[in-house]
């Protein structure tokens, strides 16, 4: 439940032309979460050989 799929959906229901504009986001969001995610995963590692 929720995610990518339904922000479009909740963007259309306020007001019909905000749908593309919910994809864009919600594109956005899974872009910058694995980028981040896998940044910190790297960062982390560097971490543990320093104290390793």
């Amino acid at each position: 439940m929720g995610g990518a799929t339904s922000s479009s959906v909740v963007a259309a229901a306020f007001h019909p032309t905000l749908a593309p504009v919910g994809v864009m986001l919600a594109v956005a969001g899974y872009v910058l979460g694995t980028h981040g995610g896998l940044s910190c995963a790297v960062m982390l590692e560097q971490v543990h050989r320093l104290i390793h």
